[in-house]
């Protein structure tokens, strides 16, 4: 009993002392499909441009896709 008692105690401390990140946790694959955001950043794929606009509309602020391909052929004005 005196084990699960300091093992749940040990538990509630680390809760207290390590802090939360903030920064979402977005797992993606690593296939390459490049999307072009309205920011001008290229992305891998759907996925990583997905988890970037949810951290822009957190922020409020709008992200599209340009083009599917890099962005690199595109002229931003």
């Amino acid at each position: 009993m005196n084990f699960l008692a300091m093992m749940a105690l040990l538990g509630l401390l680390a809760m207290l002392f390590v802090p939360s990140s903030e920064a979402s946790y977005c797992p993606c694959n690593l296939r390459k499909a490049e999307v072009c955001g309205t920011n001008g950043v290229t992305y891998q794929n759907r996925c990583v441009f997905e988890c970037t606009q949810r951290e822009y509309r957190k922020l409020g602020r709008n992200l599209n896709i340009r083009k599917l391909g890099s962005c690199s052929a595109i002229r931003f004005t």
